[in-house]
């Protein structure tokens, strides 16, 4: 009985759960596309690619290829 109430439940979010993801996707795109103008702006005003990774989190060698050609 558990099981099928469980089941029943699921089925009555799924569409809000994926509405919720898909919103999720949207938020994380519109970040990525402020951090790729943020980082352009940062290296236009002299900032090495060590002190970008460092801020990013990640390698210099991995915010170079991220950005480089941005």
């Amino acid at each position: 009985m558990e099981g099928a109430i469980h089941e029943e439940w699921h089925a009555h979010i799924a569409p809000s759960e994926a509405i919720l993801g898909v919103e999720a996707a949207k938020e994380r795109r519109q970040a990525g596309h402020r951090l790729d103008r943020t980082v352009a702006a940062a290296k236009a005003a002299g900032a090495s690619w060590t002190d970008i990774g460092r801020a990013a989190g990640i390698s210099r060698q991995a915010a170079h290829e991220r950005w480089a050609d941005k």
